[in-house]
């Protein structure tokens, strides 16, 4: 019984420094090199690489304390952690000029997209540019055929016209002459 009140005791006083904490949101994303950040109690850490290791300070201290230990030990092992240590820093300078190499492909192809949208805007507007000249000319093509079929209406009408006209005359003109030949032959 005494056990589980400790245990309820640890669990509600742990609970709460969960609640007082500062609940501060951290994102470590850079995979390329080996860092050491901090962290209080109650930070929320986003990890974006695939590989991390944890360490409080005690434990840390500990690692780092056996690892001088064991480099200051024989030549042997000191050389093998030296070729280890050299190939990390090879390693890291490799990571190192893989992301430059990657932001400079990054950039390019930024780059290409960009020009690649600029290019089909330009001729998305050229496209509508002729499109709409196309719809006048083709409307104005349409208002000259209608011009063209009134011309010939009226052409039409014109010449009915004119063809009654000479008719009016010419029987005009007849009239005339048996009348004008009527009064001269009496």
């Amino acid at each position: 019984m005494k056990k589980s009140f400790l245990l309820f005791v640890a669990a509600m006083f742990s609970v709460t420094l969960q609640c007082m904490s500062q609940d501060v949101k951290k994102e470590f994303k850079d995979c390329s090199t080996i860092n050491v950040y901090t962290a209080l109690q109650g930070d929320t850490i986003l990890i974006k690489c695939d590989t991390s290791f944890l360490l409080n300070k005690p434990t840390f201290n500990l690692y780092q304390k056996y690892y001088k230990k064991v480099k200051s030990g024989s030549s042997s092992v000191k050389e093998i952690l030296d070729n280890y240590d050299n190939i990390i820093v090879m390693k890291d300078s490799m990571l190192t000029q893989k992301e430059f190499y990657y932001q400079e492909l990054k950039l390019r192809f930024d780059s290409l997209s960009d020009n690649s949208l600029t290019f089909i805007n330009k001729t998305s507007d050229s496209l509508h540019a002729v499109s709409t000249a196309l719809d006048s000319a083709t409307n104005k093509l349409v208002d000259t055929q209608n011009l063209l079929k009134d011309s010939q209406k009226l052409l039409t009408q014109e010449r009915k016209k004119a063809t009654w006209k000479t008719l009016k005359f010419g029987i005009g003109g007849v009239v005339v002459g048996v009348l004008v030949a009527l009064l001269l032959s009496n």
